[in-house]
Parts: structure tokens; sequence; C-alpha cells
């Protein structure tokens, strides 16, 4: 079977079969229901577990763009409001997060508002981000940066989402119920990498809105 008849794309393998995988596997570990570890698969067997994998990670994404799009990055702020400096961030999530709250050069603000009154938009926020956004569909290499942000930041959320709740079974089989300490270490493993993950999220989603205001701000006028 050829490449171009492959039943998924690189978003569906990394931003959901990989995060259903890891998170039916840690509970399948912590159940010791040994599911995932049979020594032989029969091709429906696989294709069941394949399934139930994509499915989960859909669901997986669908509570990772609830809970780290509409509620973090609202309470943090929006790129679009923070690279203008509209958003006063507390001091800790200043000091944690500096370069997320690092704004656009003065010169780049000023040229994408610029642009922004040909639409009747004065200021910065979601109202720009739109003709910003537009502005960037015809222009493939733009387009094609900012797909590979948003596979980046789409595989980070999730990530993050399925590490933190893997460290939350792993930790609580050890704490809660008499499992080994090599639970308890996973479990302090999955929740380095679920807060690494989420930095990662910030970051590239922060360069997602970088990405579409900067094409915008020097754009060259048709």
């Amino acid at each position: 079977m050829g490449l171009e008849k492959f039943p998924f794309t690189s978003y569906d393998f990394w931003a959901y079969l990989a995060s259903g995988f890891l998170l039916l596997g840690v509970a399948d570990f912590v159940a010791a229901t040994d599911l995932l570890t049979q020594d032989d698969w029969s091709w429906f067997q696989i294709g069941v577990a394949v399934t139930c994998a994509y499915v989960t990670g859909q669901l997986v994404a669908s509570l990772s763009s609830t809970i780290f799009e509409r509620g973090l990055v609202r309470l943090l702020g929006y790129p679009r409001n923070v690279l203008f400096g509209k958003t006063k961030p507390w001091r800790v999530a200043r000091f944690c997060l500096g370069v997320y709250y690092s704004a656009l050069p003065a010169e780049t603000q000023r040229a994408a508002l610029e642009k922004g009154k040909a639409f009747g938009v004065t200021q910065p926020g979601e109202a720009l981000f739109w003709p910003a956004f537009n502005a960037c569909r015809d222009r493939a290499p733009v387009m094609t940066r900012l797909d590979n942000f948003l596979n980046m930041y789409g595989f980070a959320t999730n990530m993050a989402l399925v590490c933190l709740v893997d460290a939350a079974l792993l930790g609580w089989s050890y704490h809660c119920n008499d499992g080994p300490a090599l639970h308890g270490n996973l479990g302090l493993l999955a929740l380095v990498a679920g807060v690494g993950m989420t930095l990662r999220y910030l970051k590239f989603y922060r360069l997602y809105t970088v990405e579409v205001f900067t094409a915008f701000a020097y754009a060259k006028d048709k």
C-alpha cells in the first residue's frame, strides 16, 4: 500500500494516535490488565486497538482544547493581545513565562495596525487577527509554517494533558493502591513531561500568532 493510501495524516498520528495509545497504555499498566502487552495479535485486535486509541486521542484533543486554549491561555492572556502589550500578567507568570510575554517590535505593531485600518480595525486583538490570518491564506510558504506550528502545538497540548493524567494515575496507584515504587517514579517522570509539554504548547501557540502578524505586517500590497 502506497503512502498516499495511508488512512492517517501525520497530524492524526502524532496528535491523536500517540496520545491515545499513551493514555490507554498507562491505564492498562496501572490496572495490570496486560491487554496491550500480548504476544500475539490478530488483525482484528490491531484494528480495535488502533480505533480505540484514535477515538481516545480525539476525546483528549477536545478536552485539552477546553483546558488549555480556553482555560490556561485565557488566564495567561491570548498571544494576539500579548504581542501588542495589551496584557498585564501576574508577576509569577511573567517570571516563569518571560518569553511568552515578549511583545512584537514597536515597528511591527504599527505596520500590522496600519494594515488593519483597511479592514476598519484600529485596535489589536481578535478583530485584527482574522484579517491578518486571511491575508496569509494566499501565501503558501506562510501557510506551510503555520501548519507546522499547528501540528506542533496540537501534539504538545494533547501530550501535556495525557502526561498529567498519566501522572495522576500512576501517583494514585503508588500512594493509594499500594503500587510498586516504579509507579511512583514513572508518575514523577510523567508530571515533569506534562509540565514540559505545557511550556512547549505555549511556545508554539505564541509562534503561530507571531507568524500571522509578522507576515501580515510586512506583506507586499497587491
